[in-house]
């Protein structure tokens, strides 16, 4: 019998919600027990900020330019092999993913994550032998959980936002305000908790894990949809009234303050703010959060962010005190991280969109080896990413990293990094509109981040950004050109040309009509 993986992820959640990061109004005890346990990585970033291309790159421990997952509506290939494929064909393994998948885009009546709700399966799918898929509530329309909702408790479907309009036969998100104060996305929800997406994910993840012989080694995803728009949980689970909560630092003081920090960067990111073009998928097409998102609204908006964290904390416990009842918790390995994080109010925006501050690539990520290994509780501070997840269940299951990942095993201290030859990591963007192309490479070393622009018909690939984060954590002041950081700069573009950009690339084409 060898070492079984709980991994589980969460959409859309900032590395700096987390309690065990000091945020005063957050309820994660039990992420901060495994923090305080096992394994901190101080410096661990995603290599894609949107979904699908993050989750792929997850799955393949491979970058978005060799899988060939770009962007959100750009499918992960049917014959991809997957970490779940070795995990079972070469250890073993029993494989199961409960909660969110997004390989493909769910709003594709041709995706295989929806064929399997429609049609009443659990599996297989991309190496997972069983698979009980769910999202963001009422999306995707064909999940096991939309269907278990819409076919047992009608009355609840409508207490979710609805995200996506499909009714021209293409996604379009729809964009209405809601709770106390008209924010954004934000709906006070009255379904009852034990209806609620996340206990719905928590209690059936139990109950496959409760379906296997004790002596089956297994890996199991549990991948959690919130706390990713729309905001819409329970509101009987409010802890905290949205007025207590402080102003947000990083919406700043005002429009004026804003723009400031905006017009140092390059020209999308106003334009982000403004809505006066339509620049990324990403960014709400035809909204203005310059002239509709308030300072009360963000505040609300966290409110509903931090109920979610906490019923997913709630839920990471209730999983590991069952695996303590059962007696096999300390065979178990249990990994957690997101697969970004959100700009919630950061520069007078939401969401993700075209851009790769720290507010949606970095990530809270813990690794809590099972206790038979032996391993020590340490903070890493040595760059991690994404791609090192999967090379990372290989070890742990005890077979070799398949040349084809990019990625290599997570460290276990910082001698362990610096052994590895851990100096940076890398992550890319790309989105096309009518309106804008925006291809961006960014290197994260020594505190030091650089985002090299490619040559589009936006930017001439000349432009970019530079950041001290040893001095600017918030990433206010662009030293692109700034004379005193050239050497610097000039070396980080360098190895992103050298180490990122001559990797073959894979694109692979969108499905028309597939926002997410």
């Amino acid at each position: 019998m060898g070492r079984k993986i709980l991994f589980i992820t969460t959409d859309m959640m900032r590395w700096d919600s987390m309690g065990y990061y000091g945020d005063p109004y957050a309820r994660t005890p039990n992420l901060d027990s495994l923090a305080a346990g096992g394994i901190r990585y101080d410096a661990a970033r995603n290599q894609n900020p949107l979904c699908m291309p993050c989750r792929n790159s997850l799955i393949t421990g491979q970058y978005p330019r060799t899988n060939g997952s770009w962007n959100n509506g750009i499918p992960l290939p049917h014959d991809v092999a997957t970490i779940a494929n070795v995990l079972h064909d070469e250890a073993g393994y029993r494989t199961a993913l409960i909660g969110k998948a997004h390989w493909e885009p769910f709003s594709s009546p041709k995706s295989m994550e929806s064929d399997l709700g429609v049609h009443n399966r659990y599996g297989p799918l991309r190496g997972f032998d069983f698979a009980k898929l769910q999202a963001h509530g009422s999306v995707p329309f064909n999940s096991h959980y939309n269907i278990w909702l819409r076919e047992n408790y009608p009355e609840y479907v409508g207490e979710y936002y609805q995200l996506l309009d499909m009714s021209s036969g293409h996604s379009q998100m729809i964009i209405e305000g809601g709770g106390q104060t008209g924010a954004v996305f934000v709906k006070d929800s009255k379904i009852p908790r034990e209806l609620y997406q996340t206990d719905w994910t928590t209690d059936n993840a139990i109950r496959y894990i409760d379906s296997l012989d004790d002596e089956e080694d297994w890996f199991v995803w549990v991948s959690y949809g919130d706390p990713h728009h729309a905001y819409d949980p329970p509101v009987a689970e409010d802890y905290i009234n949205w007025k207590d909560i402080a102003p947000y630092d990083a919406f700043g003081e005002s429009d004026a303050q804003r723009m400031e920090w905006l017009q140092r960067k390059p020209w999308h990111w106003e334009q982000w703010y403004t809505g006066e073009k339509f620049i990324s998928f990403e960014a709400l097409e035809g909204y203005s959060y310059r002239d509709k998102l308030t300072s009360d609204q963000i505040r609300e908006i966290h409110q509903k962010i931090y109920t979610s964290n906490k019923l997913i904390d709630d839920g990471i416990g209730k999983m590991m005190a069952h695996l303590k009842d059962k007696g096999m918790l300390d065979d178990v390995d249990i990994i957690f991280t997101p697969d970004h994080g959100g700009m919630d109010g950061a520069f007078g925006t939401l969401l993700i969109g075209p851009s790769m501050t720290d507010h949606i690539c970095r990530l809270p990520m813990i690794w809590k080896p099972a206790q038979s290994s032996n391993v020590p509780a340490s903070v890493v501070d040595s760059p991690v990413g994404i791609i090192d997840l999967a090379p990372t269940f290989c070890e742990i299951a005890g077979v070799d990293v398949p040349e084809w990942m990019d990625g290599k095993p997570l460290p276990v201290s910082n001698e362990d990094g610096d052994s590895q030859g851990r100096e940076y990591t890398f992550t890319q963007y790309e989105s096309h509109t009518p309106a804008a192309s925006i291809i961006m490479n960014a290197m994260f070393a020594n505190g030091i981040k650089c985002v090299l622009y490619e040559r589009s018909k936006t930017y001439e690939g000349t432009e970019g950004e530079l950041y001290d984060l040893n001095e600017d954590p918030g990433e206010l002041v662009n030293l692109w050109e700034d004379p005193s950081y050239a050497a610097v700069k000039a070396d980080m573009i360098e190895t992103i040309r050298r180490d990122l950009l001559a990797r073959p690339m894979f694109h692979n084409h969108p499905i028309p009509g597939a926002l997410i």
